[in-house]
């Protein structure tokens, strides 16, 4: 197969192209020539920004497209209108204005219009674009928590490289709170999967609700590091007696009583066009294993403004008082 990736040398994308080459596809990846320089020397390349000028698309023949770095209607208008290929386009969860305060599935309404961020609405408006410049050939996948190596956004590797340090470690909420998330490894497999299919449709992009806890994704963490870290608990009316935001200060806190949706997305489509979800544990490992070889310095071009900020010696000690 003959394929494009918009995006192909940050995270997903990277993991995109990754899997791509492994199954023998042909790739080209059109990228602003920012990232990942020396990746895939394999792959054709082609530099460009899709803001300004997408002529370079015009003309080539692809039999798919994967759109992993789509946030602006108008660039993803020009980069479909471009092609005549299956279009899958990584959108977000975001998309549904009740989420994550109420629980949503494939087949609940998405932004009509604006929202109070306009992340939600932009992607919304950029699956309708798809849409119009190529009918009945988008998938239209619905990312939900992505983790795995080579993650920038850094949530679950902050964890992982704060439990490495050891100690009492402040955990949030209820160790039995569910989870979903999705490997990036395995997303990336999956929308190959629907772009060799040619599959269109609206899907979530995560895995399967009830499919670990806090508890067990930060105990896999403290397996995978074999440090000496001692989770405590701080309850989550304690959290917010102490001001701490949730999903921000401390990455992967969803409060039950304001995120009640947050971890119990509806996956049925997704699961029945065949996505799975490998064990988190191999999951947590593996971004050990990451931080271990220094990938953390593969991340220094995406600026700080992308990573939580780490929660200093102080703030924990303030935290660990509420605990009994």
């Amino acid at each position: 197969m003959k394929l494009l990736v918009l995006g192909g040398t940050v995270f997903l994308g990277r993991h995109v192209a990754a899997e791509a080459l492994a199954r023998g596809h042909e790739l080209t990846l059109f990228t602003r020539g920012i990232h990942g320089a020396g990746l895939f020397p394999e792959a054709e390349r082609i530099t460009g920004d899709r803001s300004k000028d997408v002529s370079a698309l015009r003309g080539r023949f692809f039999d798919a497209v994967i759109d992993t770095s789509g946030y602006k209607p108008a660039d993803v208008a020009a980069s479909a209108g471009a092609v005549d290929a299956h279009y899958v386009f990584v959108s977000s969860c975001n998309a549904y204005p009740g989420w994550p305060a109420e629980v949503v599935d494939e087949d609940s309404p998405d932004w009509a219009g604006g929202g109070p961020s306009e992340y939600g609405p932009d992607k919304v408006r950029c699956e309708r674009a798809a849409e119009a410049a190529l009918p009945g050939r988008v998938a239209k996948v619905r990312a939900g928590l992505i983790v795995g190596p080579h993650d920038g956004v850094f949530r679950l590797p902050w964890w992982v490289r704060r439990i490495a340090q050891g100690g009492d470690v402040p955990a949030p909420g209820d160790p039995a709170r569910e989870l979903q998330i999705i490997d990036a490894r395995d997303l990336a497999a999956w929308m190959l999967d629907l772009a060799e299919g040619e599959v269109a449709g609206t899907f979530n992009g995560t895995g399967p609700t009830g499919m670990t806890t806090m508890g067990e994704l930060l105990g896999a963490a403290v397996e995978a590091t074999g440090s000496d870290a001692r989770l405590r608990w701080v309850p989550d009316a304690a959290l917010r007696a102490l001001g701490v935001e949730p999903w921000t200060e401390l990455p992967l806190w969803a409060p039950e009583d304001e995120m009640a949706g947050a971890w119990r997305t509806g996956t049925e489509r997704a699961q029945a066009a065949g996505l799975r979800c490998r064990p988190v544990a191999e999951t947590v490992a593996d971004v050990a294993a990451w931080l271990r070889d220094g990938g953390e310095a593969e991340l220094s071009d995406w600026g700080s403004h992308a990573r939580p900020a780490p929660m200093g010696a102080e703030r924990e000690a303030e935290l660990l008082r509420q605990v009994p």
